[in-house]
């Protein structure tokens, strides 16, 4: 049963899952007494107890669109491969709708748990 999840930035530990949200926030610091709960739990327990942060997966869109080369860089190798009789534009748009297909989807996943933790159960 997961008791803890770590936070997306790996600086604090969540627990008290109501079922929709993690309802406490626990610093990752010695002088805290939860977070000493914490450290006692995954050394007696194990890291089954813990849970990974969340992991955005970006889409297929988002991708794309950070990959594809400004306006003015497309519009320049239109330019020149009409001049050329090229296909340098055609080429690299392409390359980029290869890489990154329409069936990669906008997803969370559960990320691992942060070595951190790992050597605390140690």
């Amino acid at each position: 049963m997961i008791k803890y999840k770590i936070n997306k930035t790996g600086t604090s530990i969540l627990r008290d899952y109501d079922g929709e949200t993690w309802t406490t926030c626990i610093p990752k610091s010695l002088d805290n007494k939860d977070y000493q709960q914490f450290v006692q739990d995954v050394t007696e327990q194990g890291v089954e107890i813990v849970e990974g942060p969340n992991v955005k997966q970006p889409s297929y869109s988002t991708l794309r669109s950070k990959a594809y080369p400004s306006a003015e860089e497309q519009n320049d190798m239109r330019y020149w491969d009409a001049v050329n009789g090229t296909t340098v534009w055609q080429d690299t748009i392409a390359a980029i709708k290869e890489q990154y297909p329409k069936t990669i989807v906008a997803e969370t996943t559960v990320g691992p748990v942060p070595d951190w933790v790992l050597e605390l159960a140690n």
